[in-house]
């Protein structure tokens, strides 16, 4: 197939899916009152701390004895990102070493799941360093199992510690959403002859025949949609010589179109 030039336009339709913060009061600035933040299931032997501080006005004093400082955390989507934040301080003169603990687990109707324990307990499942009674950051980021509805935080301090606790994150990643392109021919293409291949770029979506995310609709010139099933080349033959047009879309297993439409549309000409 030859061309009187070529011009690459892409015809995109992309969106992003921007992240959230999903816990509450994780910088410990709400408490109803001294010993007990707002919107924690468990606060056990807690105190509001207003001195020792890693942002904000107040932090969490957390006195030891295998206590805890926990929050369930709903609305969480399968198969999503999240990344866990804390910051934590050991009092200098407290503690041997193995003082603060995560202790997080994803939850499902049917319990609790053990997906990720290796850095939502702890470290390689250990304790929190105490890093010279510093304020330390620890962050991971996991991706949430199959079958999980819901993220349980929780942090522990253990006997003959004293950890002050600030800026609790749950954070649901951003995620690009779909896109699709026509690459060629592009709108106001000249093309040669009565048969075009079309070329397309899908992003962010995983086409097949009912195994995957779903797969795609093209119609030429107004027609009957087609099912096409991979990303390969459309091979258009036979067009009469002229203007035509051809609409693309990403639709899911049932047919259907996506929540937010993909689709892509090039009107190009033959000769």
């Amino acid at each position: 197939m030859k061309k009187l030039y070529v011009l690459i336009l892409s015809l995109t339709i992309t969106t992003l899916s921007f992240g959230q913060e999903i816990m509450l009061n994780g910088n410990f600035e709400s408490w109803d009152n001294a010993t007990t933040p707002t919107s924690y299931s468990k606060a056990e032997s807690t105190e509001q701390e207003i001195t020792e501080v890693h942002g904000g006005a107040n932090s969490a004093k957390h006195t030891g004895g295998t206590k805890d400082i926990a929050q369930t955390i709903t609305g969480i989507i399968p198969g999503s990102s999240y990344t866990i934040s804390l910051w934590y301080k050991v009092k200098a003169g407290t503690g041997d070493g193995s003082d603060a603990r995560i202790w997080c687990n994803w939850k499902a109707p049917s319990g609790n799941l053990t997906d990720n324990e290796d850095v939502l307990k702890g470290p390689n499942g250990s304790y929190l360093p105490t890093n010279n009674n510093a304020w330390t950051q620890y962050t991971t980021t996991v991706t949430a199992p199959a079958t999980a509805d819901a993220f349980y935080f929780e942090v522990r301090t253990y006997p003959g510690a004293i950890v002050y606790y600030d800026d609790f994150s749950v954070f649901k990643e951003s995620v690009a959403s779909p896109s699709l392109s026509i690459l060629s021919p592009g709108n106001g293409d000249w093309v040669e002859g009565q048969d075009v291949d079309v070329t397309l770029s899908v992003q962010n979506f995983d086409v097949a025949n009912g195994t995957a995310d779903g797969h795609i609709h093209y119609s030429v010139d107004g027609g009957d949609a087609v099912m096409k099933y991979d990303t390969d080349p459309i091979a258009l033959t036979g067009l009469s010589f002229g203007s035509h047009s051809i609409t693309v879309e990403l639709v899911d297993n049932s047919h259907a179109a996506l929540a937010t439409p993909v689709t892509a549309i090039s009107t190009f000409n033959t000769y």
